[in-house]
């Protein structure tokens, strides 16, 4: 996707990374990277950085603290409004002039079936990070 943002001098980046394991559907997984980059770069229209990252903490999935991976993208656009916030995962809720509103419901309930959470934090004019919460696979 890269070089498609660079027409807009949108530059993706890696941030830190991680090594660690999860199991999942890589294409399913793939097509929520791709669907927020997507909005990433919309929000930032021309001139800014996506940035890629993955760490691993201690998080709260299913009702219990457990090792998690969490993959972030992070953006330099115009954040999201509080009125927006509250909408944001709901079906057929788009900002977008011909949005069908699905992309980031569809995002919710794959990261769902992988035992996961969507999380993202934004601020107005600064930008937003979704971050996809998974369980961390332990080697056995």
């Amino acid at each position: 996707m890269a070089p498609q943002l660079a027409k807009n001098a949108i530059h993706l980046k890696l941030g830190g990374m991680t090594e660690a394991m999860i199991q999942a559907d890589s294409q399913q997984l793939k097509q929520v990277l791709i669907n927020f980059i997507q909005n990433a770069a919309e929000s930032i229209g021309r001139s800014g950085t996506i940035r890629l990252r993955a760490h691993t903490a201690m998080e709260r999935l299913n009702g219990q603290t457990q090792a998690a991976v969490i993959l972030e993208v992070d953006d330099t656009g115009k954040g999201i409004s509080s009125e927006v916030q509250k909408r944001l995962f709901d079906p057929f809720f788009s900002t977008k002039a011909g949005g069908t509103g699905l992309g980031l419901a569809i995002a919710a309930r794959i990261v769902q079936k992988h035992g996961g959470v969507l999380r993202f934090r934004t601020q107005l004019n600064q930008g937003t990070t979704f971050g996809i919460v998974l369980p961390k696979l332990e080697p056995k």
